[in-house]
Formats: C-alpha cells, sequence, structure tokens
C-alpha cells in the first residue's frame, strides 16, 4: 500500500519535516535507519530530485515533531517509493 509523505513546515514542498500517512495518522519516523539511502527515496517518490541535507533527527529542527508513527525504516535507495523499503510501525515511547 502507497504511505503517503509531506515535508512539513517550510515554505518549499521540498523541504521541512518529515510526516507520513501511516495507518490512518500524519507521524514521524524515529531516527533509527533513516539515512540517506531513504531520503533518496523520499525525494524521488515526492519528485524533489536529490536530497541536500539530512539534518540530525534530534537537532532543534526536529523539535516540536508530531509523534512517531514508524520505529524503523530500511531501505536500499533504489526503491521507486517508501512502501517498497522495510517499515516498522513503532509509537512515540518507542523512540528514543
Amino acid at each position: 500500500a502507497a504511505v503517503p509523505a509531506r515535508l512539513w513546515g517550510r515554505r518549499s514542498r521540498c523541504t521541512g519535516r518529515l510526516e507520513l500517512l501511516f495507518a490512518g495518522t500524519w507521524g514521524s519516523v524515529c531516527a533509527e535507519g533513516w539515512d540517506l539511502a531513504a531520503a533518496r527515496v523520499l525525494c524521488r517518490q515526492l519528485g524533489c530530485g536529490r536530497p541536500r541535507l539530512v539534518p540530525v533527527p534530534c537537532s532543534p529542527a526536529a523539535a516540536g515533531a508530531s509523534p512517531a508513527v514508524l520505529q524503523q525504516v530500511q531501505c536500499t535507495g533504489q526503491e521507486p517509493a517508501l512502501e517498497h523499503c522495510i517499515l516498522q510501525p513503532g509509537h512515540a515511547s518507542s523512540c528514543s
């Protein structure tokens, strides 16, 4: 099933904090497993070209993030969209 994604909180649709619609809820992704390969897949899915910056998830830019809906995302970087990656559901309580 498709996993809708958005980059939220900035002026451009290709910049901002990542949120995914997973099991009917918009939420964030835990840092575990999120890397440049996953960012490549997200940018491909959104039609945003190559990722330029993947900030540290615990940086001030992540303050105020919505509760986590995914504990882990594992991508090779070649997938056409995030739903083709390995996605492990999670909740805010399971995020460090």
